[in-house]
């Protein structure tokens, strides 16, 4: 048992009497003392020579409080409370001379209501502790409830989501381009993903009876293009047709294949298509091939211009003449690239890019024999790799890696018009909620509340599917971010003097060759260090 004190009338007098601690009970201080005392408004004491009272521990005799009688305490309940709310502690005192006992579970719920205790109250610590009376200990009278944690929205892809077309590095240094394995075939039915909704949990209550909310969790939605369903539970999608699959920013897409047999020329103009275009042979200078999905070229594109909404793949390369032009909204890899214009946004894969002006987003890859970059710039938010910088001959050699700075401007842009949009929607709501109860009421509507809910129902759709699209982006956004942290220049061969590296707003000219190195950003330079 505890030690605890009781404050006894005696002569006139207001005494406090130590009862000591048995076996292995705690004892009290005189902090504890003190707050009781305050808690009953006791009348002004020498605190000091209570202090020093308990400091000597001289608890055989009682210790004089007041030269005075005061009205008797009945037993009394201090409570204390978690910082989170999810437990209650509470401590009893007994009464003074001539105070009363708590004789019930209602009395001691009664002084805990008054304590601010609205949930969890524990009656079995209660008819504990009146049935034995202990004092000066904690007893856990309250609990919370709670909150139980959902979890995030998953989604399951059952095809190989990795659209990087990686060439195979063979022993000899050379790059096989012919083991691309970028094009993901399915067949009509095949199911391409699953959904396995958020579980947005339960609220948990705190013991004051404040709400305690469960962790946020992600929510998802399975996005796709053309050529798939959706099952009626909207968590499997399917493919339509027969064709290949790819995933770009997180969108599902299938297409057919346009195979051209020989080359793209006068005998077939320019192609535009809704799928994935195949060219066997060659695209000669001035033709145009625009696809929604991958363009695979096994021949030389010359003076041409191939714009993807998937990957490009030139299983030779490209001699652009100074008139080609390359874009893609996933991963370019082609044998070589020379005297053109190359943008994507996914990676860029090489075994020579010359003379060459290059800006994609995820990073550039130029390994294997040659690994050659020289001549024109190169501009990227990720890693640039290669074997080599430049060469002897010192042509002018341009490789940046970008700031993040406007990606983090266009996430707060968003941000802020995701906040507006999702206001627009619950003021919506809300005026849908109480039209629909003027109605149940029988009250009558004003044609301007009518005229707005008709609006809000066109355009709550609308709103909401650019919300999910701002949403996407901000979080595409976000992870490219995260990447250029860490994005930098890489040099597994040699530097040549001529080139200049830039790595987020940092430039370093390279005045002489140098070897197996790493540009890196260290406060306002460029540091050089070793691969």
């Amino acid at each position: 048992m505890n030690g605890y004190f009781e404050v006894v009338q005696d002569e006139g007098c207001m005494w406090l009497k130590v009862h000591l601690p048995e076996d292995d009970g705690e004892m009290f201080d005189v902090d504890e003392v003190m707050r009781y005392l305050d808690a009953i408004s006791f009348p002004e004491f020498d605190k000091v020579a209570l202090d020093q009272y308990m400091k000597n521990e001289g608890f055989g005799l009682p210790h004089k409080l007041l030269n005075e009688e005061i009205l008797p305490e009945r037993e009394r309940v201090i409570v204390s409370v978690t910082p989170n709310g999810e437990r209650a502690l509470a401590r009893f005192y007994p009464p003074t001379t001539g105070g009363s006992l708590m004789e019930t579970v209602d009395d001691v719920v009664s002084d805990l209501r008054m304590a601010g205790i609205r949930h969890g109250i524990k009656k079995k610590a209660i008819e504990h502790f009146l049935a034995h009376h202990e004092y000066c200990r904690d007893y856990i009278i309250a609990e919370a409830t709670m909150p139980i944690h959902g979890h995030d929205a998953k989604i399951r892809y059952f095809f190989d989501v990795n659209a990087t077309a990686k060439p195979k590095l063979n022993e000899d240094g050379s790059v096989d381009f012919h083991q691309l394995g970028n094009i993901k075939t399915v067949n009509k039915g095949d199911k391409l993903a699953s959904l396995k909704p958020a579980d947005r949990g339960r609220t948990g209550i705190s013991v004051l009876g404040k709400t305690m909310a469960a962790r946020k969790v992600k929510q998802l939605h399975l996005r796709y293009g053309r050529n798939i369903k959706i099952s009626e539970d909207k968590c499997h999608i399917y493919s339509d047709v027969s064709g290949h699959v790819t995933l770009v920013d997180d969108m599902v897409m299938v297409s057919n294949i346009y195979e051209v047999p020989a080359n793209v020329d006068s005998s077939t103009g320019d192609i535009i298509y809704k799928g994935t275009v195949h060219v066997t042979g060659n695209v000669n200078t001035g033709f145009k091939i625009e696809a929604d999905g991958d363009i695979v070229v096994n021949g030389v594109v010359e003076g041409a211009t191939l714009i993807s909404g998937g990957n490009i793949v030139l299983k030779r390369g490209m001699q652009g003449m100074d008139k080609g032009v390359l874009k893609a909204a996933g991963n370019i890899t082609a044998k070589f690239l020379e005297n053109c214009k190359v943008s994507c946004k996914g990676m860029l894969r090489a075994d020579a890019i010359l003379h060459s002006e290059v800006e994609c987003v995820e990073g550039v890859e130029v390994l294997g024999r040659k690994g050659l970059i020289n001549g024109g710039s190169l501009r990227t938010y990720g890693t640039v790799h290669a074997t080599t910088l430049g060469s002897t001959m010192g042509a002018k050699t341009e490789i940046e890696v970008y700031s993040d700075k406007e990606m983090i401007i266009e996430v707060n842009s968003l941000k802020e018009e995701i906040s507006d949009i999702e206001k627009n929607i619950e003021k919506m709501d809300k005026v849908a909620e109480n039209v629909k109860k003027m109605v149940s009421m029988g009250q009558e509507v004003m044609p301007e509340q009518m005229e707005y809910i008709k609006g809000a129902v066109v355009n709550k759709p609308k709103l909401a599917k650019k919300l999910r699209t701002l949403r996407d982006r901000k979080e595409i956004l976000l992870e490219r971010i995260e990447m250029n942290k860490k994005s930098c220049i890489k040099v597994d061969n040699s530097v040549y003097s001529g080139v200049t590296v830039i790595v987020k707003e940092a430039t370093k000219r390279i005045k002489e060759k140098q070897a197996k190195c790493r540009f890196v950003r260290e406060g306002a330079d460029v540091r050089t260090e070793g691969a």
